[in-house]
């Protein structure tokens, strides 16, 4: 009886969970160009429910450099996925940020992000991991 009361309540509390917009908004406006710095990035995001708003430049998905949660993932810009799964399946996403147990998480491909020409600020390092990290393999050689 009690662990059907705790579900009840417990629940709706993590179904209610959504993404930290702040903690997204900051690790977003931390992508720089390294080619030129001084240009910001363009960002185009399809989901209307997401106020992201922060210090990022939206405009449309033709221009934008960097395409938000995209429906279709068959698409030739990069972009920034919504699960670790499509991370790792789509060669062009630079990154992921989704809810995992509550919390959000926020995970970016330091070589992929090298390729595309893009740089993370010192203080969003920490969100950056090896693309080895995406393989199994790579934690057998540890």
């Amino acid at each position: 009886m009690k662990k059907i009361i705790n579900i009840l309540i417990i629940a709706p509390l993590l179904l209610s969970a959504g993404l930290d917009i702040p903690k997204v908004n900051s690790a977003l406006s931390s992508l720089k160009s390294s080619t030129a710095p001084s240009l910001r990035l363009k960002f185009y995001n399809n989901n209307k429910e997401l106020n992201l708003k922060k210090k990022l430049q939206f405009t449309s998905r033709k221009s934008a450099d960097i395409v938000l949660f995209p429906k279709r993932k068959r698409i030739n810009k990069v972009m920034v996925v919504d699960s670790y799964k499509a991370l790792k399946k789509h060669k062009n996403s630079i990154g992921a940020i989704y809810v995992k147990k509550g919390r959000t998480q926020i995970v970016f491909v330091e070589e992929r992000l090298k390729q595309n020409g893009i740089d993370l600020m010192k203080i969003s390092k920490k969100y950056l991991i090896p693309e080895c990290q995406l393989q199994s393999i790579c934690l057998l050689r540890k």
